[in-house]
Formats: C-alpha cells, structure tokens, sequence
C-alpha cells in the first residue's frame, strides 16, 4: 500500500531565524493555501563558545513565535549548538558525528513523509560551516530515508518526490551592489558572496504577497535585531524588497520522483 505525503514541505536549516530569511516566503505561501508544513532547526542558536548575547531559551522561544506567524504546522529542533563560524565547540553541530545527525533528520523525514524537502545550496547560502554542514547531511538523509535497508528502527521508508535548495541568484546581488565604479574594469567578476548563476536557478518565487508575512517572521527573532546581526540589513525597505521579496532554489530530484518529475511540481498552483 502506498502512503501519502503527510506534509508538502519539510524545511531543515541551521539555525533560529533562517527558516524566516530564507524560506519564510514559501512557508507562508503554502499555509495560505491550506497545505501543511514542517521545519527542523538543527541547532538551538545558542553558541557552542558560550558567548551568545540572549540568554538561554531565548532564541528557540523566538524561532515559535516566528513559526506560529508563517502558520508552519509541526516543528522540532535538534539538541545541538551554534559552531559558529570556526564551526567548532562542544556540543556543536559541526562537532557532532555526520552519520548521527543524518540518522536524526531520516527519523525526522520518516515521520513527517515530505513531498518536497528544503534547505540550503553547497555553499550554504552564507557560507557558515553549520549551513554547509546541514545541506551536506539533508543531501545524504534524503536518499538514505527513501531506502528500508538503511536505519530500519528509524520508521517506515519515506522517498521524498523533489529536493530543494535555496541559494542567492547572482544577478540579485548585482543589482543590490548598484553600477561599478569607474574604478571597477572587469564587471564581469562574480560578486564576493555566495550565489549562483541565474542559469543554473529551477524557481524563482515572488513571495512579495507574503513580505508582510515573512518580514514579521524575521521581526519575531528580536535579539538578533538587539545584537545588531546581519538580520538588521534587511531594515532599508529597498534590501528587505530585494533579497526577502524574492525566494531562488535549485532543484534536484528526490528517491520519490516519477522518471519525468520537473521544477513545475513544488510550485504548482
């Protein structure tokens, strides 16, 4: 007998406040239509260094306010910690074993049998050893909990149909970084951060229908705002437009896929 998907999207990030940034849009789009939605955040947000600014509970209390305003249905987050951006510690993500946070996330999409799963591209979207870290682990947990022979105590096999990856499309960055100066001679040059070239980009989603939404979301992660993070760029309309306005993924299809599955079925009316 085959089973039904029991959620059309599954989104694993890193850390609080990513699933709002960079998938807010999506998730807010698919509650609008009724359509539920899971998110795992795969660290507690708290630094493994032991130098985070909120105290402790803050930001997991601040990742289920944000939750709650982009309507996602179920949630979990993994007992492990910032690694920061030399991606160490105790008690890190990064300093957790691979294969013991692969299971976690089979067990995770056994449970909840997504029709599509998200999260970041190879580059992590920022580049933070964590982001990169969870990409690399959903990419292996994707295939490994579509197989009955792999972790059988971890629940029933679930071939997802269609992975997804948000990343940054490289004409965006562009745009944000405004005309070269005259001192510039080589335009063509890539931009300094992460991206990807526009070629290479399954779906580009306007999600300005649900700014709003999304920006109250990343509103709800209010100590990064205190800490003055990287989250307050967005606070200049023509950045939160530009970069939270707009929502890019790479497509690679899933174990579950039909032989002709495309980009057309995580965005289909």
């Amino acid at each position: 007998m085959t089973r039904e998907p029991g959620h059309a999207l599954l989104a694993v990030h890193a850390h609080p406040d990513d699933e709002s940034l960079w998938t807010g849009g999506l998730l807010a789009r698919y509650a609008a239509r009724g359509r539920a939605t899971a998110v795992v955040t795969c660290t507690n947000g708290e630094l493994a260094d032991g130098t985070s600014a909120a105290a402790p509970g803050t930001r997991v209390g601040e990742l289920a306010e944000a939750l709650g305003v982009l309507g996602v249905a179920e949630s979990s987050v993994l007992p492990y910690r910032d690694s920061g951006h030399l991606g160490a510690g105790r008690g890190s993500l990064c300093a957790a074993p691979f294969d013991e946070l692969v299971t976690r996330l089979v067990e995770r999409i056994r449970a909840l049998r997504p029709a599509a799963v998200v999260t970041y591209d190879a580059a992590g979207i920022s580049g933070h050893p964590d982001h990169v870290r969870v990409h690399r682990a959903v990419l292996a947990a994707v295939e490994a909990a579509a197989n009955r022979y792999v972790e059988p105590e971890a629940g029933p096999a679930w071939a997802a149909p269609s992975l997804w990856l948000a990343t940054i499309a490289e004409s965006r960055l562009r745009a944000a970084a405004g005309p070269p100066s005259d001192a510039v001679s080589d335009t063509t040059a890539p931009p300094s951060l992460p991206c990807t070239p526009d070629e290479r980009i399954a779906a580009v989603v306007d999600v300005r229908p649900w700014l709003d939404v999304k920006w109250a979301a990343v509103r709800a992660h209010a100590s990064e705002f205190a800490r003055g993070g990287r989250v307050t760029a967005f606070e200049d309309a023509r950045l939160r437009e530009l970069f939270l306005g707009t929502e890019w993924y790479l497509f690679r299809p899933g174990p579950g896929a039909a032989p002709a599955a495309g980009p057309g079925d995580l965005l289909a009316p």
